[in-house]
């Protein structure tokens, strides 16, 4: 008898294969039975609150780059879903083309908008003409310029391998580190047992908050509570609260679990200081990984 039952363990991303994206579910080893691409984040999103998938990744912030803004306004608008876990991969840029296309051919560029920003500085030098055609990832970059004369695109180095197409040029992204931070998502519900406190576990906290009312010194009083208490934030970065301008709210990581007294205390304190406050989730802190693991993995997985 054939079992067509439907894996329970599915994780969304944003595809389609080739991505950034698809590296970081390749390197999340602790849960993926079957893994589905999807053509934008908003839609991992909403695969995860409709229960169509039992988990969600998406990208929150580069180290080049910042943060992914319409991952921030999803954590805040969603507030059915929870931080699980993250994971956090080098990135490594390479500028590709159809087989027999040289540099003084091309005359334009497609791929995501970050990845266009942290190459931005090998396109300015040796392609300063190009014109610059934004997609919704690297990977449709790569569907877009598939027979396409003059045309190139920015991506992985696994592009490569899935289209056939060559590479021009590699580690385009410049010599700083370049590093995309992903986070998994999966509904509030599932996500309760998913990391009880383990105290030899080292752990992150996310919240977003904003005052009641927006006032000298507001801020201030809101961090003192972590201050106080010697807690480190690892990350905060403001956003519009998109209600009125001069309005913001703040996104805000913290080491620790939120069961661990200490940090469980200063985040009561906070929500008492704050019209708007929600705890995003607590989660491991990641293992950075490398491009070639997520090659291995995917191999593994994929046979």
């Amino acid at each position: 008898m054939t079992d067509n039952t439907e894996p329970k363990n599915r994780c969304g991303y944003l595809g389609p294969r080739g991505t950034f994206s698809e590296m970081a579910v390749l390197n999340y080893e602790k849960f993926c039975d079957k893994i589905i691409p999807y053509k934008t984040i908003r839609e991992v999103v909403e695969n995860v609150r409709q229960n169509n998938i039992e988990r969600g990744i998406i990208p929150l912030e580069n180290s080049q780059e910042g943060s992914v803004n319409i991952s921030l306004d999803l954590l805040l608008d969603k507030s059915d879903l929870k931080i699980i876990d993250e994971v956090i991969i080098p990135i490594e840029h390479f500028l590709l083309a159809e087989p027999d296309t040289v540099l003084d051919d091309i005359k334009e560029i497609y791929s995501h908008p970050q990845a266009l920003a942290q190459s931005g500085d090998f396109v300015y030098e040796h392609l300063p003409d190009v014109e610059l055609k934004y997609t919704d990832s690297t990977a449709s970059a790569a569907q877009k310029i598939r027979g396409r004369e003059n045309s190139a695109m920015i991506g992985s180095r696994r592009i490569s391998e899935i289209y056939p197409l060559e590479i021009l040029a590699e580690n385009i992204e410049g010599e700083l580190k370049n590093q995309t931070r992903f986070v998994v998502l999966a509904r509030e519900c599932a996500a309760e047992d998913v990391n009880k406190y383990k105290p030899h576990k080292k752990y992150k906290t996310s919240i977003i908050c904003a005052p009641e009312v927006n006032r000298p010194g507001v801020l201030h009083e809101i961090l003192s509570a972590f201050a106080e208490r010697n807690i480190d934030l690892t990350r905060i970065e403001s956003r519009p609260t998109k209600k009125k301008l001069g309005e913001y709210l703040f996104y805000i990581d913290l080491a620790g679990h939120q069961e661990q007294c200490i940090l469980k205390n200063a985040l009561i304190e906070v929500k008492n200081k704050c019209g708007l406050f929600k705890i995003l989730g607590s989660y491991q802190c990641a293992e950075k990984k490398s491009e070639e693991d997520g090659d291995r993995n995917g191999r593994k997985k994929a046979q």
